[in-house]
């Protein structure tokens, strides 16, 4: 047990944000809640929410749990929290690393420097149906709310055309013979990726799929139907939200 809960230790890391973006104003990675090194971007809503602890603990246990030869699949990395978190862990061989933006992507790369993480690939770019490029839709100030909805709903301030790969793109970075653990975190393009994974050779090796949801852009149960078809069977929810959280989808 740490000596200090981790409700604490996210309020001590909350002031030292507000101290960091208002009066010292760092330049060099500073260390997280978490024990990884950022680069500041400190006027970036993901940023503080990685620095200060905002995604809890969940995830960063499950992955730290890992005890069988691994391969980590990040989609959605934006900044590399869990890619590094990942790379912490030696019994996860290998981390793939997918963010379109290339502003994040630099801080990705930056990232999984500075925490000496060898064996993270940084894949420039997103993962949907089809190889080519998209309107990556940017929230200026908040990279974690860059989408490539086309809806009504869609309120970001800028749009960058960004490359992207299919299920066949994925499969020339996925060779190994090992357990694959996946995280998805795109903004309501859930189903496309969900869809493209499930037509992968290696999902028949994909023990976890750690996804978020947000019931106004996806359906979760076409969701769980499909990933029902290829063996997966439990789906447990993270979070008290009912609208939006996130989901925790296991094979027996």
């Amino acid at each position: 047990m740490p000596l200090i809960p981790f409700y604490f230790q996210k309020k001590a890391f909350k002031l030292k944000y507000l101290f960091f973006r208002y009066i010292l104003k760092p330049t060099k990675p500073v260390k997280s809640v978490y024990g990884v090194y950022l680069t500041p971007a400190l006027k970036d809503t993901t940023f503080m929410y990685c620095y200060k602890g905002t995604y809890g603990l969940f995830l960063h246990d499950f992955l730290s749990d890992i005890s069988c030869d691994t391969t980590f699949i990040d989609i959605g990395a934006n900044q590399g929290l869990y890619s590094i978190l990942a790379g912490k862990n030696k019994s996860i061989k290998k981390i793939i690393a997918f963010e379109p933006s290339k502003k994040t992507a630099q801080l990705l790369r930056n990232n999984i420097a500075v925490n000496e993480i060898k064996n993270c690939t940084v894949v420039e770019k997103g993962v949907s149906s089809k190889s080519g490029f998209l309107n990556l839709h940017v929230t200026d100030g908040h990279s974690g709310k860059n989408n490539f909805r086309t809806t009504e709903e869609n309120h970001s301030n800028s749009a960058e055309l960004v490359e992207t790969v299919n299920h066949q793109e994925i499969e020339k970075l996925t060779k190994e013979d090992t357990n694959y653990v996946i995280k998805i975190d795109v903004e309501g393009h859930e189903e496309v990726v969900i869809d493209e994974l499930t037509k992968c050779s290696f999902i028949h090796r994909v023990s976890a799929i750690f996804c978020e949801i947000d019931t106004d852009w996806v359906d979760v149960n076409k969701i769980k139907q499909k990933l029902s078809d290829v063996g997966f069977s439990t789906f447990q929810k993270i979070g008290k939200g009912d609208l939006h959280y996130d989901l925790l989808i296991l094979k027996d």
